[in-house]
């Protein structure tokens, strides 16, 4: 939930706790000397554009921050520092989180005496709640500014690698065409030729987890599913045939059409086909199979392969996991199945994986559908 979210939620239930005419939650700044009205119940929301004020000149709250609480039993809205507004009573209780103050919650009334320091164990609940619920909102705060800040190092440090390993590549290709090499000299240099594709492939796979887990609004809307699994196994077939590996595509009749993009629901199955065609021995099966389910569009991609051990099943989709018989049987990074997920999970479906060692591997991605047609 966003912070002001908690804190009206907060001024209001107080506001109702009590039967009180008005709440507001005042917060501290990271100084902690000065509040400034951050949300406000029944009071004008003018409050909440006025500036942050030094605690010393709000008396209300210095005491409240002191004590346990502040009342005021009868007064004429000099204790309030609302000027224009008609209480004659309030209250006012610190929020307190781990033994530091955050902040202070107000709750006021046209009635005198309408408050006693007693009325501050009803609130204590709702209170101690309240400043859990801000702890937490601020930490997840905190944690989303530091996962954006990781994702653009990720593109800057990707970006930067991409142009040399472009470069060597290309040097490499060139001195391997240009023949006059010794066996001993093709095999060193079809070597670091592998091993720059593989660094090429990290490179990218770091570009695409940091586009899926980008904080800018990407454009979602209709795809037609059917069309981009058909792009897929269109463009691993030629893979599964250098492997004598039999594609099966049992496409869906009806067009089934869900939320997202093209380029995502395309990653999603090159990565979950393309799995499927590396570890599968040569000889075995692929099926890719799609069906609607309800409202929803689910896609089975289904191997005679290798296999994931139990103990892996946990872990696989955990960024740069790779299961122990994965390593052994062919180069990779341990992203794609994270960017699988990633981008399953914010067109709002799922993804499932069963498997046996040594029998085969079973995933299936279910996607809600917008519509069972287009047109």
């Amino acid at each position: 939930m966003e912070l002001s979210r908690v804190l009206t939620y907060l001024a209001e239930s107080a506001a109702i706790a009590l039967r009180a005419d008005a709440a507001a939650v005042c917060l501290l700044d990271e100084s902690g000397t000065r509040l400034s009205v951050a949300a406000v119940h029944g009071l004008p929301a003018e409050l909440l554009d006025r500036g942050s004020q030094e605690i010393q000149s709000c008396a209300l709250d210095r005491e409240a921050l002191t004590r346990h609480a502040a009342v005021v039993a009868d007064a004429q809205h000099d204790f309030l520092e609302l000027p224009g507004q008609d209480f004659r009573a309030g209250l006012c209780v610190p929020l307190i989180h781990e033994g530091q103050p955050v902040g202070t919650l107000h709750v006021y009334a046209t009635v005198p005496e309408s408050f006693s320091e007693g009325d501050t164990v009803t609130l204590r609940s709702l209170v101690d709640l309240g400043v859990a619920t801000i702890a937490a909102t601020r930490a997840m705060a905190e944690l989303k500014a530091l996962e954006a800040n990781r994702v653009q190092f990720i593109r800057v440090m990707t970006h930067e690698l991409r142009s040399p390993v472009t470069v060597a590549q290309s040097l490499v290709r060139s001195v391997l065409y240009a023949g006059d090499l010794s066996d001993r000299q093709i095999e060193v240099f079809t070597r670091i030729g592998r091993r720059l594709d593989g660094l090429e492939n990290l490179i990218n796979d770091l570009l695409d987890l940091a586009a899926g887990k980008a904080p800018e609004p990407v454009e979602e809307g209709p795809v037609v599913l059917n069309a981009s699994l058909g792009r897929v196994v269109l463009l691993l077939q030629p893979r599964a045939e250098d492997k004598s590996l039999e594609m099966i595509f049992q496409p869906c009749r009806d067009q089934l059409v869900v939320r997202g993009t093209e380029e995502g629901l395309d990653r999603i199955f090159v990565n979950v086909v393309g799995n499927a065609v590396k570890y599968t021995p040569p000889g075995g099966t692929v099926t890719v199979s799609m069906q609607q389910v309800g409202g929803q569009a689910q896609v089975e991609v289904a191997d005679t392969g290798i296999g994931i051990p139990e103990d892996a099943l946990p872990h696989l989709f955990e960024e740069f996991y790779r299961a122990p018989n994965a390593k052994k049987a062919e180069v990779g990074t341990g992203l794609g199945l994270a960017i699988v997920k990633d981008l399953v999970e914010r067109y709002d479906g799922r993804i499932q994986v069963k498997s046996t060692v040594g029998v085969g591997t079973t995933f299936t991605v279910t996607l809600p559908l917008l519509s069972t047609s287009v047109g």
